[in-house]
């Protein structure tokens, strides 16, 4: 399974009890993907860089999510249909793993024979 991390924007007039039933449709659709919301975590109200939609600030919400390589094209055919959803992003989430240590490089030594 990979990891994947989905960062949404949920319009600024919706209540958490309307929030709860986008992030909830969203689990459903994982599941039936075969895959699964690991974590949920909720950054709150921000404003926004610029309007988007008539909107100044708006709901922040970062899901963890395993699943099969098709899972970002489920998740985002069912948030391109959401009008809620503002603005979503999917990364794939790449776990960081330990430098390798350079070889050794060899010293090598000449003799002038004369």
């Amino acid at each position: 399974m990979t990891n994947y991390e989905l960062l949404l924007a949920i319009a600024e007039d919706q209540s958490e009890e309307e929030q709860k039933k986008i992030l909830s449709a969203l689990t459903q659709a994982v599941e039936k993907a075969k895959g699964e919301v690991a974590q949920t975590d909720s950054w709150g109200k921000k404003t926004l860089a610029f309007p988007v939609e008539k909107n100044t600030s708006a709901f922040f919400w970062l899901l963890n999510v395993a699943g099969q390589s098709n899972l970002p094209k489920v998740i985002t055919d069912g948030l391109r249909i959401e009008d809620k959803v503002l603005r979503f992003i999917v990364e794939k989430k790449v776990l960081s793993k330990k430098p390798k240590k350079a070889p050794k490089k060899k010293v090598v030594t000449t003799e002038i024979i004369r």
